[in-house]
């Protein structure tokens, strides 16, 4: 238990300020064309996914 703890002692000093981040570029009104012509049935995950976005947006504008 006292390893463990020690251990864990070592981890809080992570500095996370000088991470980048990879830069996504913006997919266009072609993308958003044919994301809409996907059908739920066809794609439930892929819809699931864009309601708990759109749902953290909200929640984040809020």
């Amino acid at each position: 238990m006292l390893l463990a703890l020690s251990l864990l002692n070592s981890c809080k000093g992570a500095n996370c300020e000088n991470i980048t981040l990879p830069q996504f570029p913006h997919a266009g009104p072609k993308v958003a064309t044919e994301v809409e012509s996907l059908s739920i049935e066809e794609f439930p995950n892929l819809w699931e996914w864009f309601a708990r976005l759109n749902k953290l947006r909200q929640e984040l504008e809020n």
